[in-house]
């Protein structure tokens, strides 16, 4: 039986410069053509040149951005590499080898060395009083006008959240920070930094009507544009470059993405997840609990994030793992020049793509553990 495998580098190498990238292929008669992907299949995916018998080798300048060579690399990153080929006309896939770039100096890795949890970090959002109580509980609202504090739908008056419903026609509202954008956020002090260690939780439940995102070449699209995404939840700050380096959104790129689904993905600082490392799908009607533990920094050998997740499988949230078995995924959340950062919950979108867009949120919380920062919407046993 035919097989391919990447041999250079090894899973849990760490690169530098201009590498090769080689994989055999053994077994079969005829080999057709040989690629390797290195991160998202679209940035990364090269064609292979044969070195010898059975041996390819891509050569992969890790100084450089795989969706532009010209523009050096923003950080270090974990990659995630394959590679397939076509051996008598079947098509056989190599196993992934995880392997983290090493081009940038590990100055910040030592600042973060000595961080970890600061009591000063602890904070929680305000859901027992009034709408007006709720909202002075955090350092900023945008879109305040669109929510309103009322009894948890699903647990009655055991529990308060906040339900937001914010129509297209916000995007004229004073206080929107951008004319192309419509949002609600709601955002915690700015108080993270580097090397600091935390779980920010919170419960979001989608409405029944919570609209669906296409990408404008999907075939099932009933309009004749991308309706682009809406983003739930976003860690960010100064310099605000490029897009959040961590936010959780309904986002089809393509017509190969899931249907229906929150997703974290790769980004400006970590381009190497050829997949989302973490995908939920929508569950209207019903919470999903979220806890993200966090070493922020901005080093990929320091920062990393644990995702725990509850659907309603459980009392508590549950840790996710990748698919290496593994809780803990290595990952940049700073930059060298960062201020400090806040967390949003968010209904943020491109405007004139939805006439409204609602959801509820509860349990927004930064705490020192997994535990604390449970939104605990499935309680005492009862599923709800």
């Amino acid at each position: 039986m035919a097989s391919i495998a990447v041999t250079s580098p090894s899973d849990g190498d760490r690169v530098s410069g201009t590498v090769d990238v080689t994989v055999r292929v053994s077994g079969g008669s005829e080999v057709g053509e040989v690629t390797v992907v290195i991160g998202l299949p679209e940035a990364g995916t090269r064609t292979a040149t044969r070195v010898r018998d059975r041996e390819y080798r891509v050569r992969w300048d890790t100084t450089r951005k795989l969706v532009d060579p010209d523009v050096a690399a923003p950080s270090d990153a974990l990659f995630w590499i394959t590679a397939r080929a076509e051996v008598d006309g079947v098509q056989v896939d190599a196993p992934h080898v995880a392997v983290t770039t090493a081009n940038r100096s590990s100055a910040a890795g030592s600042r973060a060395a000595a961080g970890g949890w600061r009591p000063e970090l602890a904070w929680a959002a305000d859901y027992s009083g009034s709408t007006e109580r709720w909202r002075e509980s955090h350092a900023v609202v945008v879109g305040s006008a669109y929510a309103e504090v009322q009894d948890d739908p699903v647990l009655g008056a055991a529990r308060r959240v906040v339900a937001v419903s914010v129509p297209n026609s916000a995007k004229r509202d004073e206080d929107q920070p951008t004319d192309t954008t419509v949002r609600f956020q709601s955002s915690s002090p700015r108080t993270v930094v580097e090397g600091d260690e935390f779980c920010v939780g919170f419960a979001f439940l989608p409405p029944p009507d919570f609209p669906t995102v296409f990408p404008d070449d999907d075939p099932t699209n009933p309009g004749d544009r991308a309706t682009g995404y809406i983003a739930l939840f976003q860690f960010y700050g100064p310099p605000y470059e490029q897009g959040s380096p961590f936010v959780l959104h309904a986002n089809r790129r393509t017509v190969d993405d899931p249907v229906d689904e929150f997703a974290v993905r790769g980004n400006e600082l970590n381009p190497g997840d050829p997949v989302a490392f973490l995908a939920l799908p929508y569950r209207r009607g019903r919470w999903t609990d979220v806890v993200f533990r966090v070493r922020a920094s901005s080093s990929i050998e320091e920062g990393w994030v644990e995702t725990y997740v509850n659907q309603g499988e459980s009392t508590a949230v549950r840790p996710v793992q990748l698919t290496t078995g593994t809780v803990r995924l290595p990952r940049v959340l700073l930059r060298p020049d960062s201020e400090p950062f806040r967390t949003d919950l968010q209904l943020y979108r491109v405007n004139d793509r939805f006439d409204r867009v609602s959801v509820l949120f509860t349990g927004h919380r930064i705490a020192e553990t997994v535990e604390e920062a449970d939104p605990r919407s499935y309680r005492d046993g009862v599923l709800a």
